[in-house]
């Protein structure tokens, strides 16, 4: 009888070494959990200085993968977006291809990096808005919940496909409303985002469908930090 028990406890041990090995969403570890940092801004104007360039090497419909000089900052898309979206991963990509950074580039880099630093967190999204536009910022919340969440990012890649077998003619408008601001890896994302806030119009069956869809609870941790 000893002997089955110990076999019993053995067995036990390495399921719960296999589970403790066995990584999750977004290659998370079990109960770790993701953080997004928020960056308020005074104005628009200053956030493009700060990020512009890094949006539009992320996402521009133009600029994607390519560094766009200083000298370009005011005629870029990004310029004019009302905030900013971005994976840590995606950022030091950026940055690095920027190569050599303005001062408000490099106060937003080291605003980020010491945020990581501090909290100690992997996992990271950055999301960025005027301070005083709570839409927006809940707008982009909802990029990091798709970010985070693949089960989550899984059916809204439904929804969207069955919009454009439903609704093509819409589709069509929206997609091209999509193409003048963002690079097509993106339009997925912004779908949702952008119809969950009600900033395009759209058939209230599509939003209820993505209203329905939402986790309980955000996937994610904030912290505010100061640029």
């Amino acid at each position: 009888m000893a002997k089955k028990r110990g076999k019993k406890k053995e067995k036990k041990e390495q399921k719960s070494d296999s589970s403790s090995r066995k990584g999750s969403k977004n290659g998370k570890s079990q109960g770790e959990v993701s953080l997004v940092i928020v960056l308020p801004f005074a104005s628009m104007k200053d956030m493009a200085a700060g990020l512009a360039r890094v949006s539009a090497y992320i996402e521009d419909p133009t600029h994607h993968g390519k560094p766009a000089s200083e000298d370009k900052v005011s005629s870029l898309v990004a310029s004019r977006y009302a905030g900013h979206n971005f994976s840590i991963t995606d950022f030091k990509r950026a940055i690095n291809a920027l190569g050599k950074l303005t001062p408000s580039e490099e106060r937003v880099q080291k605003t980020i990096l010491s945020a990581l630093r501090k909290n100690g967190q992997r996992h990271c999204y950055v999301i960025a808005h005027v301070s005083s536009d709570e839409k927006t910022l809940q707008h982009e919340k909802w990029h990091a919940t798709y970010h985070f969440d693949a089960d989550y990012r899984a059916r809204v890649s439904g929804i969207w496909g069955m919009v454009k077998k439903s609704s093509p003619a819409w589709a069509n408008q929206f997609m091209k409303h999509l193409g003048d601001k963002y690079a097509q890896h993106v339009w997925v994302d912004e779908f949702q985002a952008i119809v969950l806030n009600r900033e395009y119009e759209c058939a209230t069956k599509t939003v209820n469908l993505l209203q329905s869809i939402l986790p309980k609870k955000e996937p994610f941790v904030t912290v505010q930090v100061k640029v």
